[in-house]
């Protein structure tokens, strides 16, 4: 046996422990600069918080118009109290430091070239950040969906949208599209839309000059005419038995309602009051006007088959093929 076989033990628990010792040091070393990086990052998003206030996003022109929608909307104004800044929604958490900071250093980076040097178009800006808007986002603050739905349709859809989360259909901005497209003041003075004159329709219609259904419409510009054509010949009928241009049958109201100058099906489905009319969780609820109110005279004398046109009831009479006529009630 060589004459230092003795010392090689020592040599081996030598050896062990300055590797225990270099570990140490080196896991050390990296906790330090990770705890200098995670310091760094903190103290980074602290420094940049001001650019981050909503003012600050306000003082370019492109977001002007975004800012004051944003004042208007329940992320500015609500009964909690709670004021939902840009940054809430549009970056990654504070939480999760790292990820924050960098999506505020590129985000910052691009709007200011973007303002600088390129051209700004909100409406594709917006569809964009509708298409890559994470549910987690919303998550982070509205996270009892479930436990205290408004209502069992309410419930209904956002399960659906929690358990369907591939694809942008059941997103949380599919329904909850508009919180920067509150409507803007009309200046003073100035109304949003020019009203439509019923005059000539109430000359007979009385009752309806006061009925929800047609006084909504009748603000927003829309009048008897736009539904029911001009109908010169039922207004110039004294005996009553002319219909009018158009008439729309039950079956036809949400086509009706639907046209692509007012209320756009695609439209209305992302609209959060009518996904659970969509959804089906409504309850029997079919057409347009099962919600909308009633749209109907209040003393019948003449009814007609909306889409035959032909007159079937008059004066309390079903009217016959040969053109007389049975005692009956007129319908709906």
């Amino acid at each position: 046996m060589p004459e230092d076989a003795p010392d090689r033990p020592q040599a081996g628990k030598k050896a062990r422990k300055l590797w225990v010792r270099r570990c140490c040091v080196l896991l050390a070393r990296l906790l330090l600069v990770l705890l200098a990086l995670a310091g760094c990052s903190l103290l980074a998003i602290e420094l940049t918080e001001p650019l981050a206030e909503p003012s600050t996003c306000a003082k370019c022109h492109e977001m002007q118009d975004v800012h004051e929608r944003w004042t208007q909307s329940a992320h500015f104004s609500n009964p909690s109290g709670v004021k939902v800044t840009c940054i809430a929604c549009h970056l990654p958490p504070r939480e999760d430091h790292l990820a924050h900071l960098k999506s505020k250093a590129w985000s910052g980076a691009k709007n200011v070239w973007v303002h600088r040097f390129g051209t700004y178009d909100g409406e594709t800006a917006r569809r964009t950040v509708l298409q890559t808007m994470p549910n987690e986002r919303c998550l982070h603050c509205h996270d009892s969906l479930l436990a205290m739905p408004s209502s069992s349709p309410v419930e209904i859809v956002h399960s659906t949208s929690l358990e369907q989360t591939a694809g942008r259909d059941h997103a949380c901005v599919a329904c909850h599209d508009a919180l920067h497209s509150a409507r803007k003041k009309p200046a003073p003075g100035k109304k949003e839309y020019e009203e439509a004159d019923n005059s000539f329709c109430f000359v007979c219609h009385v009752n309806f000059k006061t009925e929800e259904f047609v006084v909504y419409h009748e603000v927003a510009g829309v009048g008897c005419m736009k539904c029911h054509g001009e109908s010169l010949g039922h207004a110039d009928d004294e005996g009553h038995i002319t219909p009018p241009d158009v008439m729309v049958a039950k079956g036809e109201v949400n086509a009706s309602c639907g046209q692509a100058k007012c209320h756009p099906e695609a439209d209305m489905k992302k609209e959060i009051g009518h996904r659970p009319f969509y959804a089906g969780a409504e309850g029997g609820k079919t057409y347009c006007t099962d919600c909308h109110g009633e749209h109907r005279i209040e003393i019948r004398q003449r009814r007609w088959d909306r889409v035959s046109r032909k007159l079937i009831w008059r004066d309390g009479y079903a009217v016959e093929e040969d053109g007389k006529g049975k005692q009956g009630d007129p319908g709906p």
